[in-house]
């Protein structure tokens, strides 16, 4: 076995969990047993009814209402929808193959990448189609999903039957059931196929993966059980103390989302509080707890938000996929637990001013260690807003197909971090794997004579890697190092612009001019710390949702080091002005910042 594979599964067994594998092990035999088996020894749909308990349906009208304001960019392709042109992930198709009378039939297996065909059978665009279009347009939809053959058993589709779809899709069609009754020719096909669904997840629920795959299973059947009449479908007990259980793993002292990526901590946060709607409606003891999780998680979306009103693109965020944050923060507001407290600081350190100049630091791990699926390799990554703008950025994320695209965004490279020679900070592969990885060892922070600082460092490349940020008010002074390399290598460091911000590279590579497109008159200057360190101008993508990539620019610091260096960039927060630029030199195991007016900050780098 070739050493690379023999490292990605050493990582698989020292980071993965024993019950992942016995999970994974269960599942892959279950399949291969459910293929030679009748279908009617594996799943027998149509043998239970669903209806909504007393009160429910008006009940469920408040997610209902909640759930359309979250993502109010889908109505724009409502109408097309109705028509029969899907558009998920940037990518439109034509998913007619026939009509009987006025009824659309619709192809639910199209040739595409699969996140795209979960989009579809989410169907998380039917209340959207009930609020524009209207019902109708909408139950036509739902119509054709149930007149298709592939449908009728778990075994024929495995993406209609899909744990993860059912649970997206459950929510959304209880909230058009509650919003317009399904109408009477598939009323009684309707909630046989949700009792069979709710019946088919509890059986099927994602144990081997966890994270938000599974958050989303509990939360399905949570609301299920509390608003819906199963009769044979009811499942007992056991869902609300296991969802109370990944709330307490998965939500972290922080408040934020143990995955460590913004997009999925609000699709987590919509989960949450669809379970606290729940909660409130079947008046259970334990809306309290619910509440408490609510607020952390609450705390820590408004603390990383940045000052433009959206989240940094960090790990495997999309804009589009990220809810509306205001809209999720007014219901979240609604279970608001004042005594609830969270510490966003725990993983994070930013400094703000007034202006909008706003630099958050990522001081965290890269993510969650038994399932790094949506993490990168980017630790000690920095985003920053000027003016209140997008600035400094993360690359984002363009797919989850494994390929070119998919590595790019998820290599070192594509953050605001260093590098030295072409190794990466982790051993990523496949779409969602992760082996080798860094690890933190250490981070500090606090305050000298005005300035605040904040420094951190890791072992992602056989020896500690660090930075240190200053800030003044007036300025950042961002500094990477390293010490004992084995070997002279190029240590380079990068900051990745917003596609509306222009890059100018001076006469002797050592500032780098930058202006918004929408004030090209005002002009920061990135200057180069570090003797024998030259700056330059790259150009590479950025890619703020699925589908969609944009030329940017990069500035870029290159010093060739021996087995020890550091190199930096200072950046003025004031236009068209410049400010005394730090000396730094480094010194018996420590690295001396004196800035501009004599203050010394002094950090021990081991």
């Amino acid at each position: 076995m070739a050493p690379r594979r023999l490292s990605r599964l050493a990582a698989l067994l020292r980071y993965h969990r024993p019950g992942q594998f016995a999970w994974r092990l269960y599942r892959t035999a279950q399949r291969h047993l459910r293929r030679r088996l009748p279908e009617r020894l594996v799943f027998q749909v149509g043998r239970s009814q669903a209806g909504w308990k007393p009160g429910a349906q008006a009940a469920f009208l408040a997610i209902a209402a909640r759930r359309l304001q979250l993502w109010p960019e889908r109505s724009v392709d409502a109408a097309d929808i109705a028509a029969g042109q899907f558009r998920f992930l940037n990518q439109t198709r034509d998913l007619r193959i026939h009509a009987f009378g006025n009824d659309p039939q619709i192809d639910w297996n199209p040739e595409a990448p699969r996140l795209w065909r979960f989009h579809l059978q989410c169907q998380e665009y039917l209340t959207d189609l009930a609020d524009q279009p209207g019902a109708d347009a909408a139950y036509k939809i739902v119509r054709s999903w149930l007149a298709q053959p592939r449908h009728l058993s778990p075994t024929r589709d495995p993406d209609a039957w899909h744990p993860f779809c059912i649970s997206r899709r459950l929510p959304v069609w209880l909230s058009l059931a509650a919003a317009h009754d399904p109408p009477a020719d598939i009323s009684e096909p309707f909630w046989r196929c949700v009792a069979d669904q709710v019946l088919w997840l509890r059986r099927n629920c994602e144990w081997d993966l966890g994270g938000n795959h599974l958050l989303e299973n509990l939360s399905a059947l949570y609301l299920a059980d509390s608003y819906l009449d199963l009769d044979a479908a009811a499942g007992g007990t056991w869902v609300q103390p296991r969802l109370l259980a990944e709330l307490d793993e998965q939500i972290l002292p922080s408040g934020e989302h143990y995955e460590r990526a913004p997009t999925y901590h609000a699709l987590m946060m919509v989960s949450v509080l669809q379970c606290a709607e729940a909660a409130r409606f079947a008046q259970s003891n334990k809306l309290d707890r619910l509440r408490i999780v609510i607020s952390q998680m609450f705390q820590f979306a408004q603390w990383i938000r940045q000052p433009d009103g959206r989240f940094p693109l960090l790990a495997d965020s999309a804009r589009g996929e990220t809810p509306d944050l205001d809209k999720l923060f007014e219901w979240a507001e609604t279970f608001w637990d004042p005594g609830a407290r969270g510490n966003p600081t725990v993983d994070y350190w930013a400094t703000q001013t007034d202006r909008g100049d706003r630099l958050l630091f990522d001081v965290g791990p890269l993510g969650c260690d038994h399932l790094p699926a949506h993490a990168h390799a980017d630790l000690l990554q920095i985003t920053a807003t000027l003016g209140g703008r997008d600035a400094i950025v993360d690359t984002g994320n363009f797919e989850y197909e494994p390929g070119e695209l998919r590595q790019r965004c998820r290599r070192t490279s594509a953050h605001n971090v260093l590098q030295l020679g072409s190794r990466e900070q982790c051993d990523i592969w496949s779409s969602f794997r992760m082996g080798r990885r860094a690890k933190q060892l250490w981070k500090r922070h606090g305050t000298t004579d005005g300035y605040s600082w904040c420094a951190a460092a890791h072992d992602g490349f056989d020896c500690p890697v660090g930075r240190i940020i200053v800030s003044s008010g007036s300025a950042w002074t961002v500094i990477d190092w390293f010490q004992g390399y084995p070997g002279k290598v190029i240590a380079t460091s990068r900051l990745h612009w917003h596609p509306d911000w222009r890059l100018t590279l001076g006469r002797d590579r050592s500032i780098v001019s930058v202006y918004h497109c929408d004030a090209p008159e005002s002009i920061y200057r990135i200057e180069s710390l570090g003797e024998s360190a030259g700056l330059s101008i790259e150009d590479s993508l950025y890619c703020p949702d699925f589908g969609r990539q944009i030329g940017n620019q990069v500035a870029v610091n290159v010093k060739r080091c021996d087995s020890s260096g550091w190199l930096g960039f200072h950046l003025p927060l004031q236009a068209d002005q410049r400010s005394p630029v730090p000396q730094v030199h480094s010194d018996g195991g420590r690295l001396n910042v004196t800035l501009g007016d004599g203050v010394e900050i002094s950090i021990a780098l081991l």
